[in-house]
């Protein structure tokens, strides 16, 4: 059994100026050494005077201090909004469940009703290197959906889109995701068609599905290939050494439809597909990405460039069975620690050699089962180990779960990576460019 790293997001206050406070002058009293003119007069008593107004001048200076605010906010977000991070959107994509007493919809149906929110993408540089995939609109206002390794082998990537209707548009690279192989691209645009996405925990095995993408050319229409769900929730681990738990048909989902939609009988997509999978000996196998997952890291990805919330435990281990326990080559079914991060909430307190025989009071008898416990859980989230030491001791550890903050495939720099164009495409652009 292999070895296995778990761990492959002060206002200025303005007061009113007021008026000093005006004094009349007394009068001099009749008798005084002052003098008066000789005029008999009824003695008249002053009214007291009263405090000049200040209304208009508070107005005025709450204007004032109103403009100050204003231009600081503008100027201050200008600076900070061009660091990343500044200005979060507020993109919420719900997810929708299975419509109650409705018949499933044909294939071509379907079609009508998913293909427009599905795109056609080219990722190229200015040194000609190119790959095809595709993607899905993710709302109206043009972010799309696609997968994170689309880009991995094309430095400095450049991104045409190209909508159903043959519409090109220039796209911009948001945030990407190595461990989930999930991307944002942004189209400076509006009004597009976007996609309705389902819930992927209600899919169910032997369930039809369709796959819509763009294989082979993404400027032309998206193509369509149908099959069944083989499995809801297989493990999986990908090309970039991580694992994860996706959704499996025959479907048959090709390299260039990569980031496309796996879509069920209703027209909802519940799934990003994606070609990027160890090869298998099995025939008429394709995966896609679950919504459940795509949901929480599309957010994050679009909010926070990053994904922020999913927890790691920061060791690396190896995997002990019980079969190995009872071929007397080890001594304890669990995971038996080889290193420990020093940023993870265990360093420090687990040794290489324990082993870890319980997570939360569940014994772990695979490494399948650690996965999924820390995929269900978020950064911040305590849990409890259970571990028998190298000498045979036994204890009992809390640890607070940190955040598994991936990088992406996305390289900014053209001179990064080897330049290696695909010999198998014509990397032409329609209309000369």
């Amino acid at each position: 059994m292999e070895n296995f790293n778990e761990n492959q997001v002060n206002t200025e206050e303005v007061n009113a100026v007021e008026a000093p406070e005006y004094v009349a002058e007394s009068v001099p009293e009749q008798g005084s050494d002052e003098a008066y003119n000789p005029i008999n007069v009824d003695k008249v008593t002053p009214e007291k005077d009263e405090k000049p107004s200040t209304k208009g001048l508070k107005i005025f200076a709450a204007i004032i201090a109103g403009v100050i605010l204003l231009s600081s906010a503008c100027v201050g977000g200008y600076f900070v909004g061009k660091n990343k991070g500044f200005y979060k959107p507020n993109v919420n994509v719900g997810l929708a469940g299975k419509p109650a007493d409705t018949d499933e919809m044909t294939a071509s149906e379907v079609y009508n009703k998913v293909a427009d929110s599905v795109v056609g993408i080219i990722v190229y540089n200015d040194l000609g290197a190119a790959s095809y995939a595709s993607g899905v609109i993710y709302t109206d206002d043009g972010y799309i959906v696609t997968n994170d390794h689309i880009y991995s082998s094309v430095a400095a990537p450049k991104f045409k889109v190209y909508t159903q209707n043959g519409t090109e548009y220039d796209a911009v690279y948001v945030a990407g995701d190595v461990v989930s192989d999930l991307a944002v691209l942004k189209i400076d645009a509006t009004n597009f068609n976007e996609a309705t996405f389902g819930n992927s925990d209600e899919i169910v095995y032997g369930e039809n599905v369709v796959a819509i993408g763009c294989p082979s050319e993404p400027t032309e229409k998206a193509s369509i290939t149908r099959g069944i769900i083989s499995a809801v929730d297989r493990r999986v681990q990908t090309t970039s050494s991580y694992s994860a738990r996706l959704i499996q048909t025959d479907s048959p989902i090709n390299p260039g439809s990569s980031g496309g939609a796996l879509v069920n009988m209703y027209g909802q997509v519940i799934g990003i597909t994606s070609a990027k999978v160890v090869a298998s000996d099995q025939e008429s196998v394709g995966y896609a990405i679950p919504t459940t997952t795509m949901k929480y890291i599309v957010e994050e990805l679009i909010k926070e460039g990053k994904v922020i919330s999913r927890a790691k435990l920061g060791i690396s281990y190896y995997a002990v069975s019980d079969i190995e326990v009872e071929l007397g080559k080890y001594k304890y079914a669990g995971l038996l620690v080889d290193s420990v991060s020093e940023d993870s909430d265990l360093y420090g307190k687990l040794n290489k050699g324990d082993t870890i025989i319980q997570i939360n009071e569940i014994d772990i008898v695979d490494d399948a089962m650690v996965l999924d416990i820390i995929e269900k859980c978020r950064a911040g989230d305590k849990i409890t180990v259970t571990v028998i030491t190298e000498k045979g001791d036994s204890k009992i550890l809390k640890a607070t779960l940190k955040a598994n903050v991936s990088e992406s495939s996305y390289q900014s720099d053209i001179n990064r990576l080897p330049q290696t164009p695909d010999s198998n495409k014509d990397f032409n652009f329609p209309e000369g460019e």
